[in-house]
């Protein structure tokens, strides 16, 4: 996975600046909202699933959790299938459960609703390096302090993860059961698991405190940067073609 996401890195969707992919993110987690044709968005799915394929991700499995995305969307889609019980029934299972073609429309939407904002945030994830985004969020404005947070935030979660995970085969190896009666023992295997993690989060914290300290962070009103962000125009470009497409999505809600 690590292999895959600096290969999506180096993609033509990874080259694109990180606000504007951080803008498409938002607008387009927004902009579904507007959709209420099922047609417009099995489009709209279709459109980010041909990106997420010229960019590299070919099958669910190179993306995290693309199986449970998968999943989750058709659960969703049968649960609106089967219990939305206005429209014109389409096929009759008991006498309390039957098929309407509203409740196809809005398992459509839910589940469409449901799919593009998590694959999008995938997309956007995956092609996108926690530096470049604190860089280019600092750069366009944001106090570089809040974006050293982000930073720090983005880059102590893996490091914490692999801690996690070294900690349990620690206490698997030392006779810690996992994998039973799990639900009443969750409070001891919280805590078992959760102490060391919180004392090597505090030496990481001091630690981190104590060279920002030497370096004089927050000192000056501004910083200097080793790496720049660049926008182009076809960050421009992106945009307006987002705009374009809130502003017909609105259009088309309003309209029709």
């Amino acid at each position: 996975m690590a292999e895959r996401t600096r290969w999506i890195r180096l993609a033509w969707l990874g080259r694109q600046h990180p606000v504007a992919k951080l803008l498409w993110l938002l607008g387009l987690g927004l902009g579904v909202f507007f959709v209420s044709r099922p047609a417009l968005m099995l489009a709209i799915l279709l459109v980010l699933l041909v990106l997420a394929w010229t960019a590299g991700l070919r099958k669910p499995s190179d993306l995290r959790g693309g199986r449970l995305l998968l999943w989750s969307g058709l659960a969703l889609f049968l649960l609106q299938t089967l219990f939305y019980r206005q429209g014109e029934p389409l096929l009759s299972l008991a006498h309390w459960l039957s098929i309407t073609d509203q409740g196809i429309a809005r398992g459509l939407l839910v589940s469409g609703r449901f799919s593009i904002i998590l694959l999008s945030s995938q997309l956007f994830v995956v092609s996108t390096d926690p530096s470049d985004l604190a860089y280019g969020l600092m750069q366009t404005g944001l106090p570089y302090r809040y974006g050293f947070a982000l930073v720090t935030a983005l880059r102590l979660m893996p490091l914490f993860e692999g801690e996690a995970r070294t900690v349990q085969q620690a206490q698997r190896v030392r006779g810690v059961r996992y994998d039973r009666r799990a639900l009443p023992r969750a409070y001891d295997i919280l805590r078992q698991l959760m102490l060391p993690l919180l004392v090597s989060a505090l030496r990481q914290v001091d630690a981190l405190a104590v060279s920002m300290e030497g370096r004089h962070f927050g000192r000056y009103r501004d910083r200097t940067y080793l790496r720049r962000v660049d926008w182009t125009w076809t960050d421009t470009l992106s945009l307006v073609l987002l705009t374009a497409l809130l502003a017909a999505l609105i259009a088309a809600r309003i309209l029709f």
